[in-house]
């Protein structure tokens, strides 16, 4: 179990794609590989259904992340369900990705359901810099787009990416810093690392960096 603040960063100039995590103090620390699973049984052709083992360097895999439930259209709001379990298929989690539904207000929903713990909610972007980007923001955006269509522009100017993580009370557990740092920290002690990491490799796998590429490290 972690111990105090910990921050996790997914490292895509590897291959495979690893997640590494390291304590304030910079003595706390670990190393795993997201291997895609490629014998996972295919639920359907949906573009989110997701399979990976997370290994160690040098070790045995020590967890797997498989798609219990794919997720749905726009339209239809179902969300993508992930089961998260150690190398015997003890449950560890679960990990839920809920989009906003097609033409209607709401932010895209990340929820994480350990074995042993409370329930963490976190929503894309916080309500005051979307209230901001709408009508600021996205104008900015679609130019950045056209300029690089262009070739006088470098990429784009993306929305809201902060996700926290917070339990019924509203105490914050986890942290996405989004474009501030591109990073995961874990605010308070006693969560399992493996299911840190598959969150890690979940959320990036879904919403990633620009040094992943636009379709994620899980994309290849």
């Amino acid at each position: 179990m972690t111990q105090g603040r910990v921050t996790y960063e997914l490292m895509t100039a590897v291959s495979p794609a690893a997640v590494v995590w390291n304590g304030r103090n910079g003595q706390e620390g670990g190393a795993a590989r997201l291997c895609r699973d490629v014998n996972a049984p295919v639920l359907d052709r949906r573009r989110s259904v997701r399979a990976f083992h997370i290994v160690p360097d040098g070790q045995a895999p020590s967890a797997r992340a498989i798609t219990e439930q794919a997720l749905g259209s726009r339209f239809s709001g179902r969300p993508a369900v992930y089961r998260v379990e150690d190398p015997f298929g003890v449950l560890l989690g679960r990990i839920t990705l809920r989009r906003r539904r097609f033409l209607r207000f709401g932010r895209t929903r990340w929820t994480v359901e350990p074995a042993a713990g409370p329930v963490l909610r976190g929503y894309r972007g916080r309500l005051v810099w979307w209230a901001l980007w709408w009508p600021f923001g996205l104008p900015v955006s679609v130019l950045c787009v056209v300029l690089s269509v262009l070739g006088d522009g470098d990429g784009g100017f993306g929305s809201p990416r902060r996700v926290i993580w917070r339990d019924d009370s509203g105490r914050a557990h986890l942290v996405f810093r989004g474009m501030e740092a591109d990073d995961f920290q874990v605010l308070v002690p006693g969560w399992d690392p493996r299911l840190v990491t598959a969150l890690v490799g979940l959320h990036q796998a879904f919403e990633p960096s620009e040094k992943a590429g636009a379709i994620g490290w899980y994309g290849p």
